[in-house]
């Protein structure tokens, strides 16, 4: 057995850490759930063409502003995303109609589409 210490918020532990032999990842299948769970969340496009609105930030929807056929400008506030402990504000970037949206308590990664404006 090997002997660490570790610190941890200013408080410092000693640990002790048995090697149990090579082990070998797969890193293939981490990646493979990683983009199902993200293309599960993502807002799946219904043969719907527009204006695509990525997440800026990973983090959790607050609250959805505006409704699927509502009509929206340019500027206008669709969603409330929670990141980093902040709230930030998720605009339209182009006028049009919402033909897609994600729904509040979501979680979102960086750059998953939140919504399309056809």
């Amino acid at each position: 057995m090997t002997m660490y210490r570790v610190t941890i918020e200013g408080r410092t532990y000693e640990v002790e850490v048995e090697e149990v032999g090579q082990v070998e990842p797969n890193e293939g299948d981490q990646k493979d759930a990683y983009k199902q769970t993200v293309a599960k969340n993502t807002v799946q496009p219904k043969a719907t063409s527009g204006t695509e609105v990525p997440a800026p930030l990973s983090g959790t929807i607050m609250s959805v502003k505006v409704k699927n056929g509502q009509k929206v400008s340019e500027g206008d506030v669709l969603l409330t995303l929670e990141a980093l402990k902040l709230e930030n504000e998720i605009t339209a970037p182009v006028s049009g109609t919402i033909a897609q949206i994600v729904s509040e308590s979501e979680s979102v990664e960086t750059d998953q589409i939140i919504a399309i404006i056809s």
